[in-house]
């Protein structure tokens, strides 16, 4: 299969493009796709999901030994972890998972590595979603890229396969992009498509301590980072008074979007890929304004986190959420009571990243309390299985009654200053803490 194909532009702009007259030999229904998987494969798949794909796999009740790579499973790879013929595998885990009490393996890769970990592991079977082909044969990726492009793009074998899922509600976003006959079949779904489904995120009611801390911390001309969180993203969009921010992220999502709408973020000063925005996820709420936006572009995973990449950007601010911190300066961003909630995506690769530059600077935005107010989200030690950034990684700490400056502090000086910025309710506990961990 993966034959080349003859491209015609339609030269009538009055005359809708349809790609399935066009390639009327690629077409294929997801359970033709899933026909293809055989007993041991390995199948790996995109973010965001495929999930026609992967409905229509669960349905392979005659498949034993398969293991489907998903990076961050939604309503499909429930369906997979629901199986017990299958082994799913996921770097990230999400809420549609928990709510359908669907099991996976997890695989602690990084967001950045997605790509040569799909290298490393070669799956026979590969299904990406992409957008809706074009006239000249381009392949748009639709929402995300990630570490897709190394399952359409890398070294196959003799029987490898890469389908594409096409989904015509994505956006035509600028930047990379495939090619009409990079894919063995594209999955046509007789649907108007779907939105991407991401886990909800809740904002705090006092948003103002967060805002004026930024406000401090990030300077006109700064490149910043958003993770995904509802207090990081809504936390920037208000620093609509800023002048020519860039952005380099991991995901565009709503709060970076405003930024650029009001002007605040021009990328104008940027030092790496100057006037663009650059990430490698696109939130359904930014499809309209991405899409045939040439200001904003969306490049690998391998490269929108890649720590060389990150660190060439003038004044690098990196802004994520935490789940808690320690009075050592560890962070954990993905766990609760030992157990795995989500996964590292790509904050661990911003936290290296600002290590690089002299300019950068690491900021994780907190609630200094969870469960109305009875627990601390600054404790004593961090569980090490829970450990997301260690003590060398960790910049700046915020909450709302405060900002901890960790970089280059003494052991002593970080459990102080976290100390300082708890909830007055729990800051005895934590100093008693720390004195009998010897920290002060």
């Amino acid at each position: 299969m993966n034959v080349g194909y003859v491209l015609n532009v339609v030269s009538d702009k009055n005359v809708a493009f349809d790609w399935t007259r066009e390639w009327p030999d690629l077409v294929i229904s997801a359970e033709t796709a899933a026909s293809h998987v055989r007993d041991g494969d390995l199948v790996g798949t995109s973010l965001p999901e495929p999930t026609a794909f992967l409905f229509a796999l669960a349905e392979r009740s005659d498949l034993k030994d398969v293991a489907v790579f998903v990076p961050a499973p939604r309503k499909g790879g429930a369906a997979l972890g629901l199986t017990s013929n299958f082994e799913l595998r996921a770097p990230f885990l999400t809420q549609v998972m928990r709510e359908a009490g669907a099991k996976a393996e997890v695989v602690p890769v990084r967001l950045e590595d997605w790509g040569r970990f799909a290298i490393r592991n070669p799956p026979r079977i590969s299904c990406v979603q992409v957008g809706t082909p074009r006239p000249d044969g381009t392949v748009p990726p639709g929402s995300a890229l990630a570490g897709n492009a190394a399952l359409v793009r890398r070294a196959r074998r003799e029987s490898d396969l890469v389908f594409g899922l096409v989904n015509p509600v994505v956006p035509y976003i600028h930047g990379d992009s495939f090619r009409i006959d990079d894919f063995d079949g594209l999955i046509h779904v007789p649907l108007k498509g779907s939105m991407p489904i991401f886990d909800q995120r809740t904002v705090p009611t006092n948003l103002d301590p967060f805002v004026g801390a930024l406000d401090e911390l990030i300077p006109d001309g700064a490149t910043v980072q958003s993770g995904v969180g509802g207090l990081t993203e809504v936390a920037l969009a208000r620093l609509t008074h800023k002048t020519d921010l860039g952005i380099h992220t991991e995901v565009m999502c709503q709060g970076l979007m405003d930024l650029m709408k009001s002007g605040a973020a021009t990328n104008r000063l940027k030092t790496n890929f100057p006037n663009k925005t650059i990430f490698t996820i696109a939130l359904p709420e930014t499809f309209d304004f991405l899409n045939d936006n040439p200001d904003c572009h969306i490049v690998p995973a391998d490269v929108a986190l890649n720590h060389n990449q990150i660190s060439a950007n003038r004044d690098m601010r990196c802004v994520n959420s935490a789940l808690e911190i320690d009075l050592w300066g560890q962070v954990n961003s993905e766990m609760i009571d030992g157990v795995q909630h989500s996964g590292v995506g790509g904050a661990l690769d911003f936290l290296r990243a600002c290590q690089m530059s002299e300019s950068a600077m690491s900021i994780h935005l907190m609630p200094a309390t969870a469960k109305g107010g009875s627990a601390s989200r600054i404790i004593p030690q961090i569980d090490t299985n829970a450990v997301t950034g260690t003590r060398y990684d960790v910049d700046v700490v915020v909450t709302e009654f405060g900002i901890a400056h960790l970089q280059d502090a003494s052991v002593r000086q970080k459990a102080e200053r976290l100390i300082a910025i708890a909830h007055p309710d729990h800051r005895a506990q934590l100093g008693e803490a720390a004195e009998r961990m010897l920290l002060i």
